[in-house]
């Protein structure tokens, strides 16, 4: 390098020192010389670092802004993964429904046979089931004098021919007072064209059905 050429980077070096002077950091350490081309080198670099400040003081060099990571999202839904709890059930568990007592109904219809109880005879049987009083005793190979056992099973008609005469011997509704050997079977007889069944549901009457004399039976 030139004398002339060397003074004239002095001059430019010197101006750029004075320019910048108020701008560099006090912190900056001062070049360290160890030789000449070293120095050189060093020179070249400072003036590099001082026209960067310079340029940045004039508002020469944009400067750009660190570019910040985005902001993590918040997830604003709820992370509760706990089931609900079901309310508990306060009210108290069903009772069973009682088992209803069975209803005692009069005979329906016809029967086919019909089985003879203490104290009831075949006319009252035909009477009951307004049946042909001749056609069930002809059908049973009986008589009108004929002595019935207990237990014999008669045959009933089925041709729709009713009883001959008055079916009902006393009035009813009406209420009856038992007397001694009654049962809901002769009971039934006297009245001719009462069901015993009906007598025991309108009395609620529990089985084996014994009558007891001075006893009041409503008759249906």
């Amino acid at each position: 390098m030139t004398t002339t050429r060397y003074l004239i980077f002095i001059v430019l070096v010197t101006s750029a020192i004075l320019l910048a002077g108020c701008k560099l950091s006090a912190s900056t350490p001062p070049p360290v010389t160890e030789s000449p081309d070293s120095a050189m080198s060093t020179l070249e670099a400072e003036l590099g670092n001082i026209a960067t400040q310079t340029a940045v003081a004039g508002g020469i060099v944009e400067t750009v802004p660190t570019e910040q990571p985005p902001a993590e999202e918040t997830s604003t839904g709820s992370t509760d993964t706990t089931p609900p709890t079901s309310p508990e059930n306060t009210e108290p568990p069903p009772q069973p429904s009682p088992t209803p007592a069975p209803v005692f109904t009069a005979t329906p219809g016809i029967p086919q046979s019909y089985q003879l109880q203490k104290g009831e005879f075949p006319f009252c049987i035909a009477r009951r089931f307004n049946v042909n009083q001749t056609e069930l005793l002809n059908l049973n190979g009986l008589g009108t004098g004929s002595l019935v056992p207990v237990g014999f099973t008669l045959k009933i008609p089925q041709t729709g021919n009713t009883f001959f005469g008055k079916r009902a011997l006393l009035n009813h509704p009406t209420n009856y007072t038992v007397v001694a050997g009654d049962t809901i079977y002769t009971v039934a007889c006297k009245y001719g064209d009462v069901d015993p069944d009906a007598i025991v549901q309108a009395n609620n009457l529990q089985a084996p059905y014994n009558l007891s004399a001075g006893q009041v039976l409503h008759i249906p």
